[in-house]
């Protein structure tokens, strides 16, 4: 499980002035909601009070000492209580307020972040993030009133010393099974200087592109190592996803398809599934991204309707 804090800060870090947002941004709104749909999301009973209902779609656990029930939503006396209580979540997202994001950040894996460009008087403020957090991913909103930049980091743990290639290789997989790119590309990347292996170099070529690194960097590294090792299933899956990711998805495909050929299974299934041959979304007058068309096709999955 992925343990994430979403939040929008000022320049000067305040995130709120009486309960309340200091500014309103209807894209970020839009943003949030799309990030969180079907995801447990956690906040504090001063921050519930101040949307006023639970979180449409979404696993509402709401910290409280108090006891008392919420309708619609879990309650939990402490972090850790409601953090164990989401367990078997693919990721679950802390959402304020100040005490809770301070508390919740040296627990955290990923941070999106939305920073609100100008100075803001308010009464709470974004603590500063602990040391090892990396940027992933930012996109910027010149056209946003006030403007705004959207920024995702994730925190890349220290690799102790003395490790050996293979135990670089297995901590590398379990970052990539977690999604954790920029943890995962660090441990090929020193493995890989201990010990070249044409399996290692393609799984750092996939965490590479998916953690913001050079897409021809990464292809190059992918293709070279398909060179080496044709026939090998985890090359064959790498090589297919950075080639799509790097903006060749016919090649990409193409690639996954001969993967399915040579013994290739779920895995290679699952994205040409997602990337090939995607089923109409549930609601079709609206956009695929849309909140109500991903809540909607979880729901439809989890039923196994779709």
């Amino acid at each position: 499980m992925i343990i994430s804090t979403i939040a929008a800060m000022s320049d000067n870090r305040v995130i709120g002035a009486d309960g309340r947002l200091p500014w309103n941004i209807p894209s970020d709104l839009t943003r949030f909601r799309s990030i969180t749909m079907g995801h447990a999301v956690i906040m504090g009973r001063k921050t519930y009070e101040s949307i006023g209902q639970p979180l449409v779609g979404r696993r509402n656990i709401v910290l409280t000492r108090r006891g008392s029930q919420i309708e619609g939503c879990e309650i939990a006396r402490n972090l850790h209580a409601a953090i164990a209580a989401a367990e078997g979540e693919e990721e679950v997202f802390i959402c304020g307020g100040g005490e809770v994001f301070e508390e919740a950040l040296p627990l955290c894996q990923r941070v999106y972040l939305t920073i609100v460009h100008g100075n803001y008087q308010g009464d709470v403020l974004f603590p500063e993030l602990p040391a090892g957090f990396v940027e992933l991913h930012r996109e910027e909103f010149p056209d946003t009133t006030p403007p705004s930049s959207f920024v995702v980091m994730e925190k890349v743990e220290r690799v102790e010393a003395g490790v050996d290639a293979q135990q670089l290789r297995r901590k590398g997989r379990e970052a990539l099974n977690r999604q954790l790119f920029f943890l995962a590309r660090r441990c090929f990347e020193q493995a890989q200087t201990l010990e070249e292996n044409p399996e290692t170099a393609s799984d750092l070529a996939f965490s590479l592109i998916k953690s913001g690194g050079e897409a021809r960097q990464a292809r190059e590294m992918a293709e070279k190592a398909l060179w080496q090792e044709p026939k090998n299933i985890r090359i064959i899956l790498n090589t297919g996803r950075v080639l799509i990711l790097s903006g060749d998805k016919s090649k990409g495909l193409d690639t996954l398809r001969k993967g399915v050929k040579a013994g290739g299974g779920p895995e290679f299934l699952a994205e040409l599934a997602r990337c090939g041959t995607r089923k109409l979304q549930p609601i079709k007058s609206l956009p695929r991204s849309h909140p109500l068309n991903r809540y909607l096709g979880l729901m439809l999955h989890r039923m196994n309707l779709k």
